[in-house]
């Protein structure tokens, strides 16, 4: 088979799985051979490595992915139900009677008080008295 071949084949193959016509390579390659009616295309597609031990590798890892799935959703299930018992548990010994209490009403009126002035609390209840002129400006040689 001559390049020529191959590369038309090849670029008829892509065209292929651009349309959808084909899924896989191999598959448009196979069709692109039947297209172009060439004895070496079958010679190529047997010299090709089989897939299969590829396929079933991969058919394997998604198995096992699968069940992981679903060991992972089984768990989340009991869970919730765990959950949902608990929580039917709680409304049944919540007493079904009660209303929700109203707060008593004080008989008493509060008259407000008169506060006394508060204390600034950047200023402070300083006197002068408590602070030293002399140690807080300074006046020269002493």
């Amino acid at each position: 088979m001559n390049v020529e071949k191959l590369k038309k084949m090849n670029e008829l193959s892509k065209e292929l799985q651009k349309h959808g016509m084909a899924d896989s390579t191999s598959e448009a390659f196979s069709k692109a051979g039947d297209i172009v009616r060439d004895e070496a295309v079958g010679e190529v597609l047997s010299k090709s490595p089989a897939k299969d031990g590829f396929d079933h590798k991969y058919q394997i890892m998604l198995e096992r992915q699968n069940r992981q799935f679903a060991q992972e959703i089984n768990d989340l299930k009991e869970k919730v139900a765990v959950m949902q018992a608990e929580i039917e548990m709680l409304k049944a010994e919540k007493p079904k009677t009660a209303q929700p209490e109203k707060p008593k009403q004080e008989t008493q009126t509060k008259f407000p008080q008169k506060e006394e002035s508060k204390e600034h609390p950047k200023q402070g209840g300083y006197t002068p008295d408590d602070v030293a002129v002399d140690k807080v400006f300074y006046f020269g040689k002493k």
